[in-house]
């Protein structure tokens, strides 16, 4: 059956007729495609020609092919229709769900073509816009796409028209036999005037333009001025009289008003033939551009209205992200009204000079991820003018891709929200914050608390409020005024601001009381306590330097109550918990913290002497590396895992799942992280020395907290460095949770860490998310099946379905295998019988220090 339309042979032809398959780029295509995709804010737009077998590209922007196979191509359908097509979400349309491009790179989601059409109405390409993402355009944006698709079809008729044109102008001498034809197909006219009889011979082409009937005997070339404008015509004669002295070829563009009224714009080219017996005549081709000069004129519209908009329009250049930023090439009125710049100031420097001190670094990483990853974005920044003036701006900013993959511009919409941002301070100022220490008040604290009632009850975590009240506060006030105690309260609350995290609420609730509110704390009790605790004792230790106060030092200490709340209780009575522990610590001697349960202090207490203990025992090194071997179904040794021990000097080795977790909660796992790291590096430095650099690859565990540490990067690669090791000879192990916390920034670092030859395992897969989207977009190298799965494996089906299905996904993603927990030769066996042939368990061999490896 033939997939095309029966009339694809006439198609086809038109096509061919055009003269533009597989020709260079050309401006005026790259231009247009260009601004599709800027009034459409799409990544990708196209000028597609559909060739018997292919797609071939015009002009692509966003894309970094050439062409694709015909039978494909999603314009193919869009000719076979002849009218607008868009697919909103290629992933819901049963056409195009499979489509190559969909499933594979470009990894098109959607799709809006308009037709190209030629006047006998063939439709031979498509103007397109395409994203990597469903999403829908309005009416005026397909209104914009189909005006623009008659601009592009007029180009290409203009260029044949031209291309026609110049090769009749250059042979018109010796092929004219063949003009008549060539005007019909070109739609040029020709005409010939004689210098001496000043009287006209025109082709019917001509006639047609101007709109008049054929005629046979000659025109006179004054009688015939009366088509041109009035206002052109003392400019055409003048032209003309040039050319028939022969001071140059004739070549002018006027107007004409043809039968009706209607206006047209021609162009008019001519020179002087000599004839045999000494006659010399004047002979030329006119052209009508009226269609062009409207397309001409719509684009310099766009251009003045766009210089003139209200808002702040700004074009740069793509490269470079990175300093010293990419360079401004247009800017229009409306910025030099609000910056204070020139034009000719800026042009060829980049934004970066509207930036200053307050300038939001967030959301310049924000704005610099986005377009590393040629999307658009939208920010509020604040920016300065060149008097120092600080204003805010809410900024939409889009790339716009020339072709290939790189971007070549990026346009940005700029508005000024100044006034609206300062009416939204003050307004936040007067209502929920308290005048003396810019901290919330006690109306925004008991917001802020019933909101974090009800977050804790629908996330089944805990919470807790800290009440502090200064200690000998009054006696202060009483002996040096209240002006003194008022700075006072000043630089607590300052203090508290440095205490705690940014995301933690610190209020005044009047007088010396201060509240800090904790959220997102452990869903256990227990260590939602330790973690509170972790906290009120760093707010203490802030009180132990002295307060400047004029000019002398003042030492003043606090007491802390401290309750947890983990579900729906009353704003106020979580008050009046902390309040009374708080009373307890007031009781218990001052500069102290208490819990408002008694029982949960007694596990408190314990869980600050194990935060001492860890402390020292990592000061004073006292933590052990064994390693625990990892062979495949030969028995031969293929790696190791570094497993930390903890010598305690009291209870003996302590094995991870003791210390771990509390490690984790505390933060001190950065720097145990760290200290196994050293260790695993030395170790296998040792190991290279030995036997020339060929040792088994040992992987070290990583933590989500260590890893998503702001220095983990930058130390692991010095530690790499240092150590002097190859680091192909290590693997980081990362959970899964490790991997979907702040993804971005987790493939940016692992693939940093690639780079330089670390590689990756996925440790215990299967026990959290487990998206393949993810495991698709990360640099893996290996997965290890959890050895929950493993131990079960010969007796529950589920997971013998589970692991089989692993192995499986490991082989189809290019991953290496590895299983974990083995300890009995008949799951070795199964697993080896379903693909899996690296091992590691106790029947492989249990974790020893290296000095018996």
């Amino acid at each position: 059956m033939n997939p095309y339309p029966p009339d694809d042979q006439k198609r086809l032809a038109a096509l061919e007729a055009l003269h533009v398959l597989d020709t260079p780029r050309e401006p005026i295509f790259d231009r247009l495609t260009q601004l599709a995709a800027a009034i459409c804010n799409t990544p990708i737009a196209t000028i597609s020609l559909i060739d018997k077998d292919r797609q071939w590209f015009k002009s692509a922007v966003g894309l970094d092919i050439a062409e694709t196979a015909r039978a494909i191509s999603f314009c193919s359908h869009t000719i076979q229709r002849a009218q607008t097509s868009v697919v909103a979400d290629t992933y819901r349309s049963r056409l195009f769900r499979d489509n190559p491009l969909v499933t594979a790179p470009p990894f098109l989601r959607f799709y809006a073509g308009i037709p190209l059409v030629t006047r006998e109405g063939h439709a031979v390409g498509t103007l397109t816009v395409m994203d990597r993402r469903p999403r829908r355009l309005n009416r005026a944006k397909l209104d914009a796409l189909r005006l623009l698709a008659e601009h592009v079809m007029t180009e290409l008729e203009l260029r044949r028209q031209r291309i026609l044109a110049e090769a009749l102008h250059s042979r018109l001498a010796r092929q004219a036999e063949h003009l008549i034809e060539a005007q019909r197909i070109a739609r040029l006219g020709s005409w010939e005037l004689d210098v001496r009889s000043r009287t006209l011979r025109l082709s019917e082409e001509t006639y047609r333009i101007f709109g008049l009937a054929p005629r046979q005997d000659m025109e006179e070339f004054d009688a015939f001025l009366a088509s041109v404008h009035a206002a052109d015509r003392e400019q055409l004669v003048d032209a003309v009289e040039s050319a028939m002295r022969g001071d140059q070829p004739l070549d002018v563009v006027h107007r004409i008003v043809i039968p009706g009224g209607e206006t047209r714009h021609v162009h008019e080219r001519g020179q002087l033939l000599s004839r045999p017996g000494g006659d010399v005549a004047l002979a030329g081709t006119v052209q009508d551009i009226t269609g062009q000069r409207k397309a001409q004129y719509e684009l310099e519209l766009l251009h003045t209205s766009i210089a003139r908009v209200g808002d702040i329009v700004m074009i740069t250049e793509a490269a470079p992200l990175d300093e010293p930023g990419p360079r401004i090439v247009f800017a229009n009125r409306a910025f030099e009204q609000r910056t204070g710049y020139k034009l000719s100031e800026v042009l060829g420097k980049s934004p970066r000079l509207l930036q200053g001190p307050e300038t939001q670094r967030a959301e310049l990483d924000k704005v610099r991820r986005a377009l590393r990853r040629k999307e658009a974005v939208s920010v509020e920044l604040i920016n300065y003018s060149k008097s120092g003036e600080k204003f805010w701006m809410e900024i939409d900013i889009a790339p716009v891709a020339a072709t290939g993959a790189a971007i070549s511009h990026f346009v940005s919409i700029q508005r000024d929200i100044t006034q609206r941002k300062a009416a939204e301070a003050e307004i936040e100022r007067l209502a929920f914050y308290d005048p003396l220490t810019r901290l919330p008040n006690r109306r925004l604290l008991l917001d802020r608390l019933h909101h974090a009632l009800q977050t804790a009850d629908r996330k089944a975590n805990c919470g807790a409020l800290m009440y502090l009240d200064l200690d000998n506060f009054k006696s202060l006030n009483d002996t040096s005024g209240h002006d003194i105690g008022d700075r006072l309260l000043v630089q607590v609350a300052r203090r508290l601001e440095n205490a705690v995290r940014k995301s933690n609420t610190i209020a005044r609730l009047g007088g010396d009381e201060f509240v800090v509110l904790l959220e997102d704390l452990d869903g256990d009790v227990e260590e939602a306590a330790a973690q509170a605790e972790i906290v009120a004792e760093k707010v203490l230790s802030t009180f132990a330097a002295p307060f400047r106060l004029g000019k002398y030092e003042h030492y003043c200490s606090t007491s802390i109550g401290v309750t947890l709340f983990c579900s729906q209780y009353d704003p106020d009575e979580v008050l009046k918990r902390a309040d009374v522990a708080m009373y307890q610590a007031k009781s218990a001697g001052k500069n102290a913290i208490r819990f408002f349960d008694q029982d949960m202090q007694a596990v408190v207490n314990t869980r600050v002497a194990l935060d001492r203990e860890f402390r020292e025992s990592l000061h004073r090194q006292e933590f052990v590396l064994h390693y625990q071997p990892q062979a495949d179904d030969t028995g031969r040794l293929v790696g190791m895992e570094a497993l930390v021990r903890w010598l305690h000097p009291k209870r003996g080795m302590l094995f991870p799942s003791e210390f771990i977790s509390w490690a984790e909660e505390s933060g001190l796992i950065v720097r145990l992280g760290r200290w196994v790291l050293e260790a695993a590096c030395a170790q296998i430095a040792a190991w290279e020395k030995q036997s020339a650099g060929k040792v088994p690859r040992v992987a070290v565990n990583v933590s989500a907290r260590q890893f998503h540490h702001p220095d983990f990067l930058s130390q692991t690669l010095t530690v790499v460095e240092q150590s002097g090791i190859n680091p192909d000879n290590l693997k980081l192990e990362l959970t899964e949770s490790t991997l979907i916390e702040h993804f971005e920034d987790t493939i940016e670092k692992m693939a940093e860490l690639r780079r330089r030859g670390i590689r990756f395992s996925l440790d215990d897969f299967g026990t959290g998310y487990s998206s393949l989207s993810y495991l698709n977009k990360l640099p893996l190298d290996e997965i290890k099946i959890d050895q929950a799965f493993v131990r079960h494996v010969l007796t529950n089906p589920g997971d013998a379905a589970i692991t089989q299905t692993i192995v499986s996904l490991c082989e189809i993603l290019g991953f290496s295998v590895v299983a974990e927990g083995v300890e009995t030769e008949e799951q070795r066996t199964f697993l080896a019988e379903h693909g899996c042939h690296t091992f590691q368990g106790y029947l492989i061999g249990r974790p020893l220090p290296a000095t018996y490896l």
